[in-house]
């Protein structure tokens, strides 16, 4: 099984980055540039919403022999606290599978890094976890969500409140190493799976549970949380090389049985390293991903006011020039904003960071560059959050100096 691209992949991010009937770019955003405290060389931020308002921006900047995991939080239009979880030697640094600080309640924390396999291969590593009680004051010694000890891949988390506790889902590999080691003699057993784990209050962290058997091996999760509970989404795979999205839904300590999200038929022998998003408010979700069946790529996005049990008509965000690695954010009651980096132009040798209202109705704004941004790897995912004045969008500098830059887009600049 190919870890990344796979030459049809490779050959279909060719063909969206050298189009020659490349449309008229849309007009530039008008936002703010932000300083940030990531030290120069810092990369692999990631952004999320801070009970009781304000957000957090994680980072790993490289440290001593190593890296590091640092946090800070951005409030009234200022950073006002920033702190580091953890740092080591061994740590698994990759452009599309990053670490994670994320706020349960205000003062439950929990952070996710990756560490090295002792003696692995180059993609067998670990999940590390640390919780703080003081709103990142103070980080718990390590410990890992899976319980196997086996040299695979452990990776592509998402962490997320339930409840009064935390929960985490992941890409897991040990049954595709187990399966190589004995042969391949259990059918089905050469897979990666979706998993998941509750992280208690008292530290300890409860049996796992399998939500997917049979996953893509390097697409990013997602989890959002309604009034209702969690919904998850995924990029699944089945035996024929369909990689469809798949979402479901953690109701008393049970996940549902995954529903397709998209349905699109994509089928592609790789990777395409390009997961959902989704995000939530009250009981309404709002899902945007990235497909490229029959040679067609799009962004794409649907909604749903149940919780996540029922997702309505998809609307295309982008079907022209998308190259994927998308975010969501609401910014009403009604509208979510929609963010996705544009493939190369073959002009002008760039790509965008563009934004895209939709609403719940189906109604969809102008697309909207907010910025020119490297086409490649070193740029990660961009990350989107938002609040009740304007959206936060940070990414990582062109290699090799990485950096991360961070821009205030305010929310009347938004055309609906």
């Amino acid at each position: 099984m190919t870890r990344h691209f796979s030459l049809t992949a490779i050959a279909l991010t060719l063909v969206i980055a050298t189009s020659s009937c490349q449309p008229a770019e849309p007009p530039v955003l008008p936002k703010q540039v932000i300083e940030n405290p990531a030290a120069d060389g810092s990369r692999l931020p990631r952004v999320t919403s801070l009970p009781g308002g304000g957000m957090i921006m994680s980072w790993v900047e490289p440290s001593q022999n190593g890296y590091s995991l640092k946090f800070a939080i951005y409030q009234h239009d200022q950073w006002i606290r920033q702190g580091e979880v953890a740092r080591g030697s061994n740590w698994f640094i990759n452009w599309a599978d990053f670490p994670s600080v994320i706020a349960i309640d205000q003062s439950f924390w929990l952070a996710h890094w990756l560490v090295k396999h002792p003696g692995g291969g180059a993609y067998h590593y670990n999940i590390a976890t640390s919780f703080s009680k003081d709103a990142g004051q103070t980080w718990s010694m390590p410990q890992s969500p899976h319980h196997d000890e086996s040299a695979a891949e452990h990776g592509f988390a998402s962490i997320f409140r339930v409840g009064k506790e935390a929960g985490m889902i992941w890409l897991d590999g040990r049954e595709s190493v187990q399966s190589k080691t004995q042969n391949a003699l259990a059918e089905g057993s050469n897979n990666y799976q979706l998993r998941y784990s509750r992280l208690r209050r008292n530290g300890n962290f409860d049996a796992e549970q399998v939500l997917d058997h049979n996953t893509c091996t390097c697409c990013g999760t997602t989890v959002a949380v309604t009034t209702a509970g969690p919904v998850a989404a995924w990029r699944s795979r089945t035996d024929e090389e369909i990689r469809d999205n798949y979402v479901a839904r953690l109701r008393n300590g049970q996940w549902s049985v995954p529903q397709p999200l998209g349905s699109e038929g994509w089928e592609i022998n790789g990777c395409p390293v390009n997961g959902p998003m989704l995000a939530a408010r009250g009981m309404d979700v709002a899902a945007t991903w990235f497909s490229a069946e029959g040679d067609h790529p799009r962004v794409r996005a649907a909604f749903s006011r149940d919780g996540g049990q029922t997702f309505y008509q998809t609307i295309e965000i982008d079907e022209i020039d998308p190259f994927g690695r998308v975010g969501v954010a609401w910014i009403d009651n009604r509208t979510a904003v929609v963010s996705w980096m544009t493939a190369l132009n073959a002009a002008t040798k760039k790509s965008h960071l563009a934004l895209r209202t939709v609403s719940v109705d189906g109604s969809i704004g102008p697309i909207q560059r907010v910025s020119a941004i490297s086409g490649g790897r070193d740029t990660g995912f961009p990350q989107l959050v938002a609040d009740k004045t304007g959206l936060l969008l940070v990414w990582t500098g062109k290699t090799p100096k990485h950096g991360i830059h961070t821009i205030w887009v305010p929310s009347h600049e938004l055309s609906r």
